[in-house]
């Protein structure tokens, strides 16, 4: 997806160089690239989005990906995420992407909203994250941040926020997924988008002709790293709920889980 970032900023470490905003937008053309055989964006492209918006946002109150890793070893990390589908953009469309946090605690919720030029709601999502120390990998659990005071808006994008997902007994294996170069991003471990590919590749053509994603959310449990094996399961709970998870070949520890809600096209 192509990209124009409104209200960019360049901050220091916690040094206020420039205006903090409490909502943050970018604009962008879907292109081929982010859209499937339907020509809808796929979920991982609104991810990977999510994940760039929220990075720029966070340089712009003061908490730089790169400066957190460069200066203090530390590191956002997502550990869950709602998405919910309203209308899917199409290839050739622009939209809106806005993005806000809400008050930090120990937990950091961020939530988004995708739209078309004119304000028509495409997607919404709720997200939450925390800060890890990369050496240890040890979650900060103290307040670390506090935007420069700004006055953050106080509405969700979806009411409740993202809710724990239990792990469902019963998921048989699909796949199998080994990890490999084009899946790891810069903390060395799977990135969050690509979790939703694989995912998605959990379910066949036949049924995509049928249905599309009406809502998706993931929870990330644990990291994986290069050259480890995935089995990629799913569970069907219902006609319009699947349950899928990705287990660890070697001690059946689980990585990641999701809930994955359909509706017909």
């Amino acid at each position: 997806m192509e990209v124009e970032e409104a209200g960019m900023t360049k901050s220091i470490g916690l040094e206020k160089t420039t205006e903090a905003v409490p909502v943050f937008t970018i604009s962008g053309l879907i292109t081929s690239t982010d859209t499937d055989m339907e020509h809808r964006q796929r979920p991982s492209s609104m991810f990977g989005i999510f994940q760039d918006i929220a990075a720029a946002h966070a340089r712009n109150l003061g908490a730089d990906v790169s400066w957190l890793r460069d200066e203090l070893d530390l590191a956002w990390i997502l550990m869950r995420i709602r998405l919910e589908i309203d209308n899917y953009p199409m290839r050739g469309q622009e939209i809106l992407v806005d993005t806000w946090p809400q008050d930090p605690r120990a937990l950091y919720e961020r939530d988004y909203t995708i739209k078309d030029l004119e304000g028509n709601s495409f997607a919404r999502a709720a997200s939450t994250w925390v800060i890890m120390n990369l050496d240890t990998r040890e979650i900060k659990r103290d307040k670390f941040l506090d935007y420069f005071g700004i006055e953050t808006k106080k509405e969700r994008a979806l009411k409740g926020g993202v809710p724990r997902l239990k792990p469902l007994e019963g998921a048989e294996t699909v796949y199998e997924k080994k990890i490999m170069f084009s899946d790891i991003d810069y903390n060395w471990h799977v990135n969050n988008a690509k979790y939703v590919d694989f995912i998605m590749d959990v379910f066949t053509f036949e049924e995509y002709k049928k249905r599309e994603v009406k809502a998706l959310e993931v929870h990330y449990i644990n990291e994986v790293g290069p050259e480890e094996v995935l089995l990629i399961r799913r569970n069907k709970i219902d006609a319009d709920k699947d349950y899928v998870d990705g287990v660890l070949k070697a001690n059946g520890g689980i990585v990641f889980n999701a809930l994955v809600e359909w509706r017909d096209t």
